[in-house]
């Protein structure tokens, strides 16, 4: 079993890990992983800890973005915009993999998603209904 394999296993047990005596007894199991190969122990951490930093953002993007999914719609956002499709937003929000490869929004994408609810915002703002 390879350091980041191992790494994996033992990062889900300390996860799933019910009692302190269980958490201690994962920690002890990482310090021998640690000890015995350092150098690609650090790298596992390492690649570890971007992909959790990964993760996040794009959870905080989603989350974000339920605030306002019900009263804005994605599709009008995703046509208007972007000048793409439902499934094309959806895909980027949720990570989805399109021809082997996971796809997210660009930096440039979110600048355009900030852009598209601050003008509907506008655009909503000063809309009155008259007689």
């Amino acid at each position: 079993m390879t350091t980041r394999e191992k790494f994996e296993e033992l990062k889900w047990a300390e996860i799933n890990a019910k009692t302190d005596a269980e958490r201690e007894k994962v920690l002890i199991e990482l310090g021998k992983l640690a000890d015995s190969d350092p150098d690609s122990f650090q790298d596992v951490v390492i690649a570890s800890a971007r992909q959790t930093l990964e993760n996040a953002k794009v959870l905080k993007v989603k989350e974000q973005l339920e605030k306002v999914s019900s009263i804005i719609s994605m599709s009008y956002i995703a046509k208007n915009y972007f000048n793409k499709s439902k499934s094309w937003f959806s895909q980027r929000l949720n990570e989805f993999d399109v021809n082997g490869k996971p796809v997210k929004f660009t930096s440039d994408e979110i600048e355009t998603l900030n852009f598209a609810i601050s003008d509907i915002s506008n655009k909503l703002g000063s809309f009155r209904v008259s007689y």
